[in-house]
């Protein structure tokens, strides 16, 4: 039976919602894959996530990636993103070390849009939305309520102290690396600058290309130039320079054993190249609003495996904090509304 002409138009929609769908799932096993793996600091697993899967960004970018680290005009936006990559790398998995899969992933998650609006607030003096303000209120309201189930479950302590920190850092780095590949996919294409206040997700394994939010908004521009490409794969690539270092000099005894590996690849090729490739793709037939709200099955899935893989314990507070959270990133997700 033949297919109308707008058969396969309506598919390509379907097929990039189900992209941006597995590519927020795959995410969300990031912080359950370190399980496996007991033993290794945070930082090995930041280093050789990023560095492996940046290189392979990299390489898969070609010659762009040069020409976006050589050109001035995207070379600063490059480097301030890579720097912001490196931080994020290491501090999103001190996130999950300290204080738990499901609260460090809730916390980074839930943070990045608030410090995305701030960012562009300082930086572009950008006017925060009224939606904006709400939305930050209902998350930063969740984002205590899980913290202080955890605490009361975990008794509190300098190792929870230490998580939520390295949490809120990483959604502080991620929303700066989101922002500068934003401003530099404006440098390298003299288009309009992309808004960073509604980024969401990207986890280390997210880390990758929202990658979530805007970061995999710029992945799925960059793959219609090689500018916009190269800017992507610059940032990786110059991000893993330094992690691919500090893996080797400083994470030597874990990267000989040979049972850290699967988990090393897992992180490094599933999470970061496949789940940014996914998503990017998704974005070509889906709108952002719409790919922000799929991306909230990161933490939701990320809590789901922590109770039943890693054997965390959240408590109705602790979900109903998670739930919090999901509701405000859901409002900044949602179009917004034409007047007349």
């Amino acid at each position: 039976m033949s297919r109308g002409p707008g058969a396969g138009r309506a598919s390509r929609p379907i097929g990039g919602l189900a992209a941006i769908a597995v590519a927020a799932a795959v995410w969300g096993t990031t912080g359950t894959a370190t399980h496996f793996a007991p033993g290794v600091p945070a930082f090995v697993f930041g280093a050789v996530t990023f560095g492996l899967g940046g290189l392979v960004l990299a390489a898969t970018a070609g010659q762009g990636t040069l020409r976006a680290v050589a050109q001035r005009r995207t070379r600063g936006w490059a480097l301030l993103g890579a720097a912001s990559l490196v931080v994020y790398a290491v501090a999103f998995y001190a996130a999950l070390a300290d204080a738990g899969v499901a609260l460090g992933t809730t916390l980074a998650i839930g943070s990045s849009p608030v410090f995305a609006g701030l960012v562009e607030w300082v930086a572009d003096r950008r006017r925060v939305s009224r939606r904006w303000v709400v939305a930050t209120l209902v998350s930063v309201v969740g984002m205590v309520v899980v913290t202080l189930a955890r605490s009361e479950h975990d008794d509190g302590g300098r190792s929870l102290a230490v998580g939520v920190g390295s949490a809120l850092v990483a959604g502080l780095t991620y929303a700066l690396y989101s922002w500068a590949v934003a401003r530099g996919m404006h440098a390298a294409t003299s288009r309009m600058p992309l808004a960073v206040s509604a980024v969401v997700g990207g986890t280390a394994g997210g880390g990758s290309t929202e990658l979530g939010g805007d970061v995999g908004v710029a992945a799925a521009r960059a793959a219609r130039g090689p500018n916009e490409r190269g800017l992507v794969g610059a940032v990786f690539g110059v991000a893993a320079v330094p992690l691919v270092v500090l893996a080797v000099a400083a994470g030597g005894p874990f990267l000989v054993e040979a049972g850290n590996w699967p988990v090393f690849l897992y992180l490094a090729l599933v999470p970061t190249v496949v789940g940014h490739s996914l998503y990017a793709f998704g974005l070509r037939t889906a709108t952002a609003s719409v790919a922000t709200l799929l991306s909230l099955l990161e933490p939701v899935v990320a809590a789901v495996l922590a109770v039943l893989v890693v054997g965390e314990h959240l408590g109705l507070g602790g979900w109903g904090g998670i739930v919090l959270v999901v509701v405000g990133l859901s409002v900044l997700a949602l179009p917004e509304r034409r007047a007349g």
